[in-house]
């Protein structure tokens, strides 16, 4: 069977084309779903074909010099914005297609809304989603930033202690490296 879900077209980074089997466990998880390998960098782009919308317009298109862009606007795709970078000799293994899939099923949205025709009040789902983790990202960062601040300050009070002579205890003391306190000569 031939792959119907990988367009070679320009290919600048001579990047090697996925196996039929990795492209058919794509398939499988999204028949819609379509790799292509980028034009200005070493990697690949994943995109959807339209389905439900008009897909990138000649208006957003009218200033945009972006060569994966405009690859996606001539074959009737959408970025899903998520590249594929190429990582050792063989980046086809069952554990990258299982990060790809693992990653689409994190970011899908229809998971929330139940999809294009539901109407059973999930409609905002997917952002109350969104929100909550940028909540839970938001207290991350703070409890991240305290602990910084714990930390310096910490560092800060031990610092004066040792400039001021109260902490006069050092790691080198016991190494023969320190001076002696109380040499009586001046230098």
């Amino acid at each position: 069977m031939a792959a119907t879900n990988y367009i070679e077209g320009e290919n600048p980074f001579h990047l090697s084309a996925p196996p039929d089997w990795w492209l058919q466990r794509l398939y499988d998880f999204d028949h819609m779903l379509v790799l292509f390998p980028s034009k200005r960098s070493r990697q690949y782009v994943l995109a959807r074909r339209r389905l439900h919308s008009v897909g990138l317009g000649d208006v957003a298109m009218l200033d945009n010099k972006h060569p994966d862009t405009n690859f996606c606007y001539r074959h009737g795709l959408l970025p899903v914005n998520m590249p594929l970078r190429v990582k050792g000799l063989n980046p086809w293994t069952e554990n990258s297609i299982a990060d790809v899939t693992n990653a689409l099923k994190r970011r899908d949205t229809w998971a929330y809304t139940g999809g294009a025709g539901a109407r059973d009040g999930k409609e905002y789902a997917a952002a109350d989603a969104v929100a909550e983790a940028e909540l839970v990202e938001q207290r991350k960062q703070k409890a991240d930033l305290r602990d910084g601040f714990y930390h310096r300050g910490r560092d800060a009070w031990r610092s004066m202690m040792a400039r001021i002579g109260s902490r006069n205890k050092r790691a080198s003391d016991y190494h023969g490296v320190a001076r002696p306190a109380n040499s009586g000569t001046v230098q």
